[in-house]
């Protein structure tokens, strides 16, 4: 029966196969017929879907065939328990359905929303008989279980196994830095390409100079529990009671917030200013305001996941405060660069330390220049062509 089943779905692939001559793209290839997969669209707010939609739209420029496949979940709501493990169900069954009724598909790429998405992207990739592309935005269940959210138990190494065997049977795993690279090595032994994802396009006015005395430090971001908040708090008190004129700025909404200011609060804290998050076309304006962003992240995170404000961080041309592991290949890389700060949760002296001789030769120094978002877009754009290109010579390669 099963039989049956798969020979009238390969029939009926075959017949939507895209009709018309075959052209070529500058490379000698014939452009491919791709199926983007995520829980959520572009329109939708989400990072992910943000990402998956830019992705489509460079990879038509390309010459390729793309068709978006999202759910009509909402992003945003919150989700817990047992009512986020029946809506990530649905999702995964909503996107199987709707991927085997879409034409056949060359190749499909995932996302990671909803968690585990690669198992049932392998699976709409079996059915299309094509190759399969996992962009891999951050892994789970690894990270639940870092984080305490997921038990070490029968249900987490049942999902652990079925990842693994979605990514080693995948034609290309991709991850976003070189610590993701490695942990998926040693964990599952995959070896993935590295690219990094598409920053969002946003504008960088002139910054305005700060006439005043105050510096200003800023946290940009969901206040997620893989970030590290309550230490920028003790670091700010610190900075107080040395007199140093600085500001702490907190913008964003998320898990920590109220907890936030509550800490704020209780510590007496008097120069912490509280923001709504903004919107992409405030982002610049409001990241160039400050003489310091702060980027966090976990240290037991290291591999699993990438903050999403540290490339936009590092294009401002801003000093970037690291706050996390100092062993990784990222903390590593921003160790190099004289501007940037990387230190552990326990370094709340040496912090305070850093960001007021920062703050003092912030004075003097000269202006640096953001640089365009569009630049490093290209760049993973190009990545992702040079991915669909080799996977075109594999074939042709076997063929002859």
């Amino acid at each position: 029966m099963y039989a049956h089943f798969k020979h009238i779905f390969v029939l009926y692939f075959q017949a939507n196969v895209f009709d018309g001559h075959v052209e070529f793209n500058r490379f000698g290839k014939a452009p491919m017929r791709l199926l983007l997969l995520n829980q959520f669209g572009s329109d939708s707010g989400a990072p992910t879907g943000r990402i998956l939609g830019e992705l489509g739209t460079e990879l038509e420029k390309r010459g390729h065939t793309v068709q978006l496949l999202v759910t009509d979940s909402g992003y945003g709501k919150p989700r817990k328990g047992i009512r986020r493990l029946m809506e990530e169900g649905l999702s995964h069954l909503r996107l199987l359905g709707r991927g085997l009724c879409c034409p056949r598909a060359d190749a499909i790429i995932s996302l990671t929303s909803p968690a585990c998405l690669a198992v049932t992207a392998g699976v709409v990739a079996r059915i299309h008989r094509a190759k399969h592309f996992h962009w891999a935005m951050d892994l789970y269940p690894d990270v639940g279980v870092s984080l305490g959210e997921l038990k070490q138990g029968l249900p987490v190494r049942i999902f652990s196994f079925l990842v693994g065997r979605a990514y080693q049977g995948a034609h290309q795993v991709v991850t976003l830095d070189e610590d993701m690279r490695e942990y998926v090595q040693a964990h599952y032994k995959v070896d993935s390409a590295v690219i990094e994802p598409f920053p969002p396009e946003i504008a960088w006015p002139a910054p305005e100079k700060n006439l005043t005395e105050i510096r200003r430090w800023l946290y940009s971001g969901n206040f997620g529990r893989a970030h590290e908040i309550q230490i920028l708090l003790q670091i700010q008190k610190r900075l107080e009671d040395k007199k140093v004129p600085a500001e702490l700025i907190l913008q964003g909404q998320g898990p920590q917030f109220l907890a936030s200011r509550d800490a704020a609060r209780n510590l007496g804290l008097r120069s912490v200013q509280w923001r709504e998050p903004v919107s992409l076309e405030r982002l610049g304006e409001s990241l160039l305001q400050s003489d310091v962003l702060v980027v966090t992240r976990k240290a037991e995170l290291k591999g699993l996941l990438l903050p999403s404000k540290l490339m936009l961080a590092e294009l401002s041309g801003r000093a970037v405060l690291w706050i996390g592991d100092t062993d990784g290949k990222t903390a590593q890389r921003l160790s190099r660069e004289r501007r940037h700060g990387v230190f552990t949760i326990a370094d709340v002296e040496p912090i305070a330390s850093w960001l007021q001789a920062r703050f003092e030769w912030n004075s003097s120094e000269s202006e640096t220049k953001p640089k365009a978002t569009a630049v490093v877009r290209q760049k993973a754009a190009d990545q992702w062509q040079a991915l669909l290109i080799k996977s075109q010579d594999r074939v042709s390669s076997r063929g002859t």
